[in-house]
């Protein structure tokens, strides 16, 4: 029902009316369908690793690093492979939070042809590249946030003994 006013226009009241009250229904399943979308992105945290283990980045929702960990096998290592260490895990993160959040919109209720759903993954696309082109993304592992406030810009970094 794109143009609901010229698809009642010509109805007698009692039908107009009922497809008004279908029309709000369908509003309030979408409204819901949002509402549910939201709650289950704001809980998104992506951690990956690097394969040595030297390096932990873990990511919000927002694509913000809330964690960064270095472990022991980090002390001495060349700075300029730790950085190339910490920028590769927090693309990976961001990736793969992309790759989640096109997940759950595919999952939603909402469908592929909503134009706002579409709008969603199409900004994570533009903001951390394409999810698809980095198949290793969807399988890496999903955790929760631990300690960090929303509106925290400030990313925790620790370093492990």
């Amino acid at each position: 029902m794109h143009n609901l006013a010229a698809d009642v226009a010509g109805m007698d009241p009692a039908q107009a009316g009922q497809v008004l009250i279908g029309w709000a229904g369908q509003l309030e399943r979408k409204a819901e369908a949002y509402r549910d979308l939201h709650h289950q992105m704001s809980q998104l945290s992506v951690t990956e690793a690097s394969a040595d283990g030297m390096v932990r980045v873990s990511v919000d929702v927002r694509g913000v690093p809330t964690e960064l960990t270095l472990t022991d096998c980090a002390r001495g290592a060349d700075p300029a492979r730790l950085s190339a260490e910490l920028m590769t895990c927090l693309r990976r993160a961001q990736h793969t939070l992309a790759a989640q959040v096109q997940d759950l919109v595919a999952a939603s209720v909402l469908g592929s042809e909503d134009a706002a759903a579409a709008q969603i993954v199409a900004s994570y696309r533009d903001h951390f590249g394409d999810p698809a082109a980095h198949p290793s993304a969807r399988h890496a592992r999903r955790t929760e946030p631990g300690g960090w406030a929303a509106g925290d810009d400030d990313p925790a970094i620790e370093v492990q003994p």
